[in-house]
């Protein structure tokens, strides 16, 4: 595929430009910065090269993850010598440091960061080069220059990021042995200013180096700062636990059982509940047997659940028993394989305690017993006696809706509509009823009963709102268009694109309207713009929608912004490469701003302005969510901060080498990791296409990749050779079909060919055919992003 890109103005791509917000920033002037969109060179630059262009291309590569090559283009640079302005050289020298840091080059990274310390002294970065130069030492385990450094740092910024350095001070001070001056650098970076959850990590870490160094009224003093911010409970229940063994430690053992008494009585569905219990229980403390078997129920010792309450009940009579007790008896039963029992337990709720709360429950839990033991006539009918005698209960619209549910999966189909319209009709409100009317609709669908589905669906379109609705009345239109009925199709269509603009179902009736095929790339790209006037239109939108009567442009930082703690704290974090660290305190004042659209703005175009890519795009989101607009209904502006295309020359270039449309590239890339290369997630996926580890070793062999590491896919540039690779190789194993590949981009393509087979080409009917509800809203996540990247950057 060729790429047509058209130039118009300015532009807008993936180089960030520094910015230096201090505690008492200045306010910029002029428009904001964007970045600037040059193809990734395939060799460094040379003399020849002018040194400003080639600072660019250098800097191209840091971004783009080639930390090698910006190296060797820094120092090509640099060797230039004379020929080089202060300013470009101190640049340089400054990029080398940073390229060789994140390469893992830690000498040659101290070595630069030497050079640009002795050559720039009056350079704004040179406390910043201090603190890259210490993580360097920390790199090379040279404790005693790495606490020099940091120190420095400090003295030459200080009230910034003092908790940070604090915490690297002292761990260099542990690592040398110096204890007592390593727990005082740890005690002063808790009481410096950081976000709460770092903050009460670092506690953490504190507690327990005092509690190995034998100070436990220490260790105590921090966990109880934790417990007066933390809201969490089981974080609670863990901070309790640990203070409590900080306690018992000590030779404290009054208090250390109190506490653990504490942790019992008040967090008892929490494993901490269960160890303080037993603690308890060896040291010859007596508790409540109905506690001990919440306890033990909540934890999965269901054995032990049922000797406590089979305990409480021999001692009181059946007023002082709760019904929860009964409720938590039988399932314990259950558990253990006790059906009998169980179903005993919970007729006790049912015949003793008609008027609690768990009434319902054990009603429910009679029924899923059934189920269980395989006795599904048994559970269907008795979740119908619970709708046909106890209508009244909430739990009422649940039992209908597992009947339905249970003879839609036991191949009674004709049943199963029945149940599900009874429940739309007796509980219509009901989250019962419009799941009910899905499994039904979809399921006349598949047994060709168009005019049931379409009926459903119909009645699913008038009783729904937002994405819901937006489904319902595609359905409703593909089902028209099928008996030939094309106006009632169009209306559906169009009812659908406008319930929830922003939506897969919105996506895909917009593009069945226009008569055009899913995923249809456009006739061109458009990559670049002219922002300036695009930045106007957007000011204007803003004006007028939030009824601003400021003078001057909109975008710059505002003064509660430019005095946020966080968000200094979180640019100097960013200056020095703690880039996981800065983006909490991004998270934390983008979320404590998210329904003002105009901080919002401000921080969106900052954000991206220094390269903070993932939080820039959630303060976009977040301009668009408070004003309540689709996001193509703002201003081009505003809805490409939302969906940019950062990486673009990488993106590019690896689009066109591998047929790729270049707007499915980035919109799997933003639904992946929000453009964040440092992106993982909890299987081990890493970098911007979240590549899994071995989907990774296989790709890393057929591109014959020299020496691959996992950590390599935090490179942009490999993350996305990466992704594209595997979703080059699944476009053609399925033939170009695009729903198909991404469902074997996510899911594998073992089960993307057993959900065509079923389908067969037909893109809606393939996604009813998708038995994993993740994957299926993957592939409409990524066709909604599709549909708004083909208006943003297409060009007719």
């Amino acid at each position: 595929m060729s790429i047509s890109v058209l130039v118009a103005g300015c532009n807008l791509s993936g180089q960030p430009e520094v910015i230096v917000l201090t505690a008492t920033p200045a306010v910029m002037q002029g428009p904001p910065p964007t970045p600037t969109l040059a193809p990734t060179p395939t060799i460094p630059p040379t003399p020849t090269i002018e040194p400003a262009v080639a600072l660019r291309l250098a800097d191209r590569y840091l971004v783009n993850g080639y930390y090698e090559n910006a190296v060797a283009a820094y120092q090509t640079i640099l060797a230039q010598g004379a020929g080089v302005s202060q300013d470009i050289g101190a640049a340089a020298a400054f990029g080398l440091g940073r390229s060789a840091l994140r390469e893992g080059l830690f000498a040659d990274a101290v070595n630069a960061l030497t050079a640009f310390i002795g050559q720039y002294p009056q350079d704004s970065r040179l406390a910043q080069a201090y603190f890259l130069r210490g993580d360097a030492h920390l790199g090379m385990s040279r404790w005693a220059e790495a606490l020099a450094d940091f120190e420095m740092y400090l003295s030459l910024r200080p009230g910034l990021i003092n908790s940070y350095a604090h915490e690297r001070i002292a761990d260099a001070r542990l690592a040398l042995g110096q204890s007592e001056p390593a727990l005082t650098a740890y005690a002063q970076a808790a009481d410096e200013g950081r976000s709460l959850v770092p903050q009460l990590a670092l506690r953490e870490k504190v507690a327990r180096i005092y509690r190995t160094s034998g100070q436990p009224d220490a260790a105590l003093s921090q966990y109880e700062a934790i417990l007066a911010a933390a809201r969490n409970a089981p974080y609670r229940a863990q901070i309790e636990y640990e203070a409590a063994q900080t306690l018992l430690e000590s030779g404290d053992q009054v208090a250390g059982l109190a506490r653990l008494e504490t942790i019992f009585d008040t967090y008892p569905d929490t494993p901490q509940a269960y160890q303080a219990m037993q603690l308890l229980a060896a040291n010859g403390v007596e508790l409540d047997d109905y506690l001990r078997g919440r306890v033990s129920y909540f934890y999965g010792d269901y054995e032990g659940a049922i000797d406590a309450f089979n305990a409480y009940t021999t001692g009181h009579i059946l007023s002082e028993i709760p019904a929860e007790l009964h409720l938590l008896l039988g399932r314990a039963y259950r558990e253990i394989g006790s059906s009998a029992a169980a179903v005993t337990a919970f007729q006790t709720v049912i015949n003793q305690y008609p008027t609690d709360s768990v009434f319902g429950e054990a009603l429910l839990e009679q029924g899923r017993t059934k189920f269980l033991a395989n006795d599904i006539e048994g559970a269907i009918a008795h979740y119908l006696s619970i709708a046909d005698n106890y209508g009244y209960i909430p739990q009422a619209a649940e039992a209908l809706w597992r009947a339905g549910y249970l003879y839609g999966t036991n191949d009674r189909p004709t049943e199963s509509q029945q149940v599900f319209e009874r429940l739309a009709d007796t509980y219509p409100d009901t989250e019962q009823a419009r799941s009910g009317l899905f499994l039904a609709a979809s399921a006349a669908y598949k047994l060709n009963d168009l005019a049931g589905a379409e009926r459903l669906y119909a009645k699913l379109a008038v009783t729904t709102t937002a994405e819901d609705q937006a489904a319902a009345y595609l359905w409703v239109g593909r089902l028209a268009l099928q008996r030939g009925d094309q106006q009632t199709a169009d209306q559906a269509f169009q009812l659908a694109a406008s319930a929830a603009p922003d939506s897969y179902f919105a996506a895909r009736a917009q593009d069945i309207l226009q008569g055009r095929q899913a995923f249809s790339p456009p006739l061109a790209f458009r990559f670049e713009f002219d922002e300036a006037a695009q930045l106007a239109e957007a000011e204007t939108w803003l004006r007028e929608k939030l009824a601003i009567t400021q003078e001057g442009s909109l975008w710059q930082l505002s003064p509660p912004l430019q005095a946020d703690a966080r968000l200094i704290r979180g640019n100097e974090l960013w200056a020095v490469g703690a880039h996981d660290e800065a983006e909490i305190e991004f998270r934390d004042v983008i979320d404590a701003h998210q329904e003002d659209a105009l901080l919002s703005f401000q921080l969106a175009v900052f954000l991206r302005g220094i390269g903070a890519y993932q939080p820039s795009i959630l303060a976009a989101a977040n301009i668009i969510r408070s004003i309540g607009v689709g996001t193509l209904e703002a201003p081009p502006f505003i809805a490409r901060l939302r969906y940019p295309v950062y990486y673009l020359d990488v993106v590019l270039d690896a689009a066109d080498r591998r047929n790729i449309d270049p707007l499915l590239l980035f919109s799997l890339i933003r639904h992946e990791s929000l453009f964040d290369t440092y992106a993982t997630a909890a299987a081990g996926e890493k970098g911007l296409t979240q590549v899994i580890p071995s989907t990774a070793e296989y790709i890393a062999q057929q591109l014959q990749w020299p020496d691959y590491q996992h950590s390599d896919l935090f490179r942009p540039y490999a993350g996305v050779e990466f992704g594209a690779y595997y979703l080059e190789e699944q476009l053609r194993r399925f033939d170009e079909n695009v729903h198909a590949a991404l469902a074997g981009y996510n899911a594998g393509p073992g089960r993307a060919i057993s959900w065509l087979e079923l389908a067969g080409s037909d893109p809606d009917s393939f996604m009813i055919a998708i038995t994993i509800d993740s994957t299926r809203q993957y592939i409409e996540r990524i066709y909604s992003f599709y549909a708004i990247y083909r208006v943003l950057y297409g060009a007719a």
